[in-house]
């Protein structure tokens, strides 16, 4: 009788030790934020000459507003192909009717391409319709050299070059 009593006394302070230190999930979840990743292809002719553009990219931020990520531009032109790697430091994600802007900052990291010279600050913006209407676009920006300035996307507007992509090129999550 007594080795019954004891076992249940000490089951039943194994099961209360267990319970007051295990954290609820709630407490380890992971803090999410906003997030952005696409990829695709366009065209355009800038005035001198006909370009190709590729690019893949994906961008998170937590609820704090850091912010990490890379994208990868692949530009041929008539006579050369380069590449620009960028690292992502900054993503201001705003959404509305369906319709999920995402604008982000960050340095290159690796550039053989003169225009855009390794470390410099560059700017891009992407549109995902999804919730819209499958029928919509996705739109691109191409990467733009922000020189001299020393804010971060959320100190910008978004680019007014756009590209469209297919519906689903782009996912943008707020």
């Amino acid at each position: 009788m007594k080795m019954r009593s004891t076992f249940a006394t000490l089951l039943v302070l194994l099961i209360a030790t267990t319970v007051l230190t295990t954290q609820s999930s709630s407490a380890t979840a992971p803090d999410h934020g906003p997030s952005a990743f696409g990829q695709g292809a366009f065209s355009f002719f800038n005035g001198v000459r006909s370009e190709a553009w590729s690019f893949s990219f994906e961008a998170m931020a937590n609820k704090n507003g850091q912010a990490r990520g890379r994208a990868t531009f692949d530009i041929l032109d008539a006579r050369t192909e380069t590449q620009v790697v960028v690292k992502i430091d900054c993503l201001e994600v705003v959404g509305s009717f369906g319709i999920n802007d995402a604008i982000m900052t960050g340095t290159v990291l690796h550039s053989d391409d003169p225009s855009y010279p390794k470390r410099s600050k560059v700017i891009f913006a992407a549109e995902d319709n999804s919730g819209f209407s499958t029928i919509r676009p996705d739109f691109i920006t191409p990467i733009f050299v922000i020189e001299g300035f020393e804010g971060d996307c959320h100190d910008l507007g978004q680019p007014l070059t756009m590209f469209q992509q297919s519906p689903d090129a782009i996912t943008i999550e707020p």
